[in-house]
């Protein structure tokens, strides 16, 4: 008798352990659910959500409707006409409008034309010159019922790897092009005398002008550059092409969204310019490359309290036809990073925002000081060199 209710007794410990068992593992796998679910939707939202490969054909319609014409119109004796027309796409909180600043810039008005014809009057929120960049604002409240275009990770792409564009292509409506990625983090010059970091050079057939603003999409469908310039390539069918990094929109845009401006960074009261081995052999030095300081602001030299101080050029001379002024430090590292030139310096400032001093490893009268100078970073637009 007591074996059979032991039994029992077993088996209804048995029993509630297998349903404690089963209870613990279902509210888990909800959780796990749930939390999967918010996390998939807080990723869509922000515009993370990074979802599987997908045929051209797919791409185009999943991005069509979210990428816009931008027009650039100008008030004359016969009336407002649209003098120049561009592409941008939809920002992810469906409230503004992403595209290129030098093609609707001093514009007397701007209309953005939907991809369903639709057409409405917007005007500039802020904008980066030195990226190229402009965030569009509606003149009136207005819901957009398009979805906006996810941000990727730019830092992902690679070489060679095949991108799409789609956007206003040689007269005609949101056309879908392909290419591919030439060059990543590539050094380029939007305005002379300052670099734009984070770049990627692509290559693709039959764009023009009015693709400038233009997304360029991953095989995924997300975002990973917007097209800022385009380069005439010899009466050749394929074009080259540059766009800032998704990585950078997302830096930039979510600034100008908040303070109307993004500021860039720079070595605080420094011109120069970008050792040559010209340079070098007139300087009479080894260093052919580095980043020569020609000019100091004594206002913010004066007021440093460090014990060494960047010292300026102190004479002139004609180097292939420009004068340039020599004698002044070399700047051959900052932090931990080598100097070529001025887009080292400014790639380091950009991936290291937080810092309000550098470290710079300098050349001074042919010799590498043993001492590191540490000098103050400004947020400002740079002066030219």
């Amino acid at each position: 008798m007591e074996i059979k209710e032991e039994k029992i007794l077993s088996k209804k410990v048995v029993f509630a352990l297998l349903l404690s068992s089963c209870i613990i593992a279902a509210f888990f796998a909800y959780l796990y659910i749930d939390i999967s679910q918010k996390l998939r939707a807080l990723s869509v939202e922000s515009g993370i959500f990074s979802p599987a490969s997908r045929s051209p054909q797919e791409i185009y319609d999943a991005a069509k409707d979210s990428v816009v014409l931008i027009e650039r119109r100008e008030n004359t004796s016969r009336g407002m006409i649209t003098k120049s027309i561009c592409s941008g796409f939809i920002y992810h909180d469906k409230k503004h409008i992403i595209t290129v600043y030098s093609s609707v810039a001093n514009a007397d008005e701007i209309r953005v034309v939907f991809n369903n014809k639709t057409k409405v009057k917007a005007e500039i929120l802020g904008f980066d010159e030195y990226s190229n960049i402009a965030v569009l604002n509606f003149t009136k409240d207005l819901t957009i019922t398009q979805g906006p275009l996810y941000l990727g990770k730019s830092d992902w792409l690679h070489l060679e790897e095949k991108v799409h564009i789609i956007g206003k292509i040689c007269g005609t409506e949101n056309l879908l092009v392909s290419g591919e990625v030439n060059g990543i983090n590539v050094p380029y010059w939007l305005k002379d005398e300052f670099p734009l970091v984070d770049v990627i050079k692509f290559s693709a057939r039959a764009l023009s002008s009015e693709t400038l603003g233009a997304p360029l999409l991953n095989s995924k469908g997300e975002v990973i550059g917007m097209i800022i310039d385009l380069v005439d390539n010899g009466g050749n069918i394929t074009t080259l092409g540059y766009a800032i990094s998704s990585n950078m929109i997302k830096k930039i845009v979510s600034s100008i969204v908040k303070y109307g401006k993004y500021e860039h960074l720079w070595l605080e009261g420094i011109w120069g310019i970008d050792v040559t081995p010209e340079i070098a052999e007139f300087m009479d030095v080894n260093f052919t490359t580095g980043f020569l300081v020609t000019y100091i602001d004594l206002n913010v030299s004066s007021k440093l309290a460090y014990e060494e101080k960047l010292q300026a050029g102190n004479r002139t001379v004609i180097v292939d036809g420009r004068n340039v002024t020599i004698g002044g430090d070399i700047i051959v590292k900052i932090g931990d990073k080598e100097v070529n030139g001025m887009y080292d310096i400014v790639a380091y400032l950009e991936e290291n925002r937080k810092y309000s001093t550098v470290k710079l490893t300098v050349v001074r009268d042919g010799e590498i000081l043993e001492k590191p100078i540490i000098w103050p970073v400004a947020a400002f637009h740079p002066p030219p060199d």
